[in-house]
């Protein structure tokens, strides 16, 4: 399983990442060294888009660690300073899917290569956002640029009015919920596993050579495109069930000590 890796794509947060300390484990940050080391590409795939990876998480992309970057659910990839694939959402749909969206009062983020940008300077999504540096707050954004992704705060309990909306457009897009108050918006067939399979067949990868580390809902896609999904200890039950191995917590230097139990470094 292990003797032909050629790329190794971790999702962000409690994966390679604790946000409350702006952390990557020193044995993560030594894995990823020794990826490239072995000629092995270190990757994210994440749900967040490109402008928002969290500080030391771009360090890392910016300083050249991790040169691969699967973003929005697979909508935005790039290898370096090469975009290898971008799916935006069209313009007209934007413009109704929020439209509606107002008449629930649900907030909503743009989400794009450059910028995240709020329909509006109220409430939670300002509040939480604000501190962002691709942060910036215009609700035409969309008209002027290209976005690959929305955040809408739309309560779970609200969600058969969600569904309702992407219903009357067609069923060209759907969700994926990160937080019991919050989902991500995109094409209905977007995921990171499309994204994985993009940059795998713009690289000349067979996914199979490749393997995925992560911990929630949106990472169960994620598996079914790679060679084996690896299950940090404190992943979702859903999660877990699809793995092929099941490692320990961020905390428990989970990658590291997947990556030598499998025989991918030593």
């Amino acid at each position: 399983m292990t003797t032909n890796i050629r790329a190794v794509f971790f999702d962000i947060d409690r994966t390679l990442y604790e946000h409350s300390r702006d952390y990557v484990p020193p044995s993560s940050l030594a894995a990823i060294a020794a990826l490239k080391a072995r000629g092995i590409i270190p990757a994210i795939a994440t749900g967040r888009g490109y402008c928002a990876l969290p500080p030391a998480i771009d360090r890392l992309v910016e300083d050249g660690d991790i040169e691969l970057v699967v973003a929005s659910n697979g909508q935005y990839n790039r290898y370096g300073e090469r975009v290898l694939s971008a799916h935006p959402l069209a313009k007209d749909d934007i413009e109704s899917l929020t439209r509606a969206f107002c008449t629930h009062d649900w907030e909503y983020t743009y989400v794009s290569a450059t910028h995240m940008a709020a329909g509006r300077t109220r409430g939670s999504s300002h509040k939480i956002l604000k501190n962002y540096p691709c942060y910036t707050v215009d609700p035409d954004y969309y008209r002027s640029h290209d976005v690959e992704q929305l955040i809408v705060l739309a309560p779970a309990t609200q969600e058969n009015a969600l569904q309702t909306i992407l219903a009357e457009h067609g069923g060209r897009y759907k969700t994926v919920r990160s937080h019991a108050g919050a989902v991500d918006l995109l094409h209905a067939e977007g995921s990171k596993a499309r994204g994985i399979h993009e940059a795998c067949a713009a690289l000349g990868i067979d996914p199979k050579d490749t393997l995925a580390f992560g911990d929630g809902l949106n990472d169960v896609e994620m598996f079914a495109a790679v060679g084996a999904g690896i299950a940090m200890g404190d992943a979702c039950p859903e999660l877990k069930a699809v793995a092929r191995h099941i490692t320990g917590t961020l905390e428990e230097d989970g990658v590291a000590v997947a990556l030598r139990e499998l025989g991918v470094l030593d």
